[in-house]
């Protein structure tokens, strides 16, 4: 669930209608990671989640955005994925939109 402006829940779309664009996760952004951090990735990604106060476990947006703001003040390489993965969430968002 999400919290639309009027502060009530509204489902989360994990995929765009039409576009097949899935919403990323935390799940998403750990294997972003590994395919530039390979065997180091779980250091990397332990020291993420500390950094933005989660397990690691989430699957809310907001645990996503925490770790999108954490990763942009990591490691240039990191913040690079943070950027792409911040992308990805918007074009998501955007589109899923019922305004769209």
């Amino acid at each position: 669930m999400s919290e639309n402006a009027a502060g009530t829940d509204v489902p989360v779309a994990t995929k765009t209608p039409s576009y097949q664009l899935e919403r990323p996760t935390l799940a998403t952004a750990r294997a972003a990671l590994r395919s530039f951090y390979g065997p180091h990735t779980d250091d990397v990604w332990r020291t993420l989640i500390f950094s933005a106060g989660l397990s690691g476990d989430e699957t809310d947006p907001a645990s996503l955005r925490r770790l999108l703001a954490a990763m942009q003040g990591a490691a240039p390489l990191i913040q690079l994925c943070g950027r792409g993965l911040a992308i990805r969430l918007a074009a998501h968002e955007r589109l899923a939109s019922p305004q769209h």
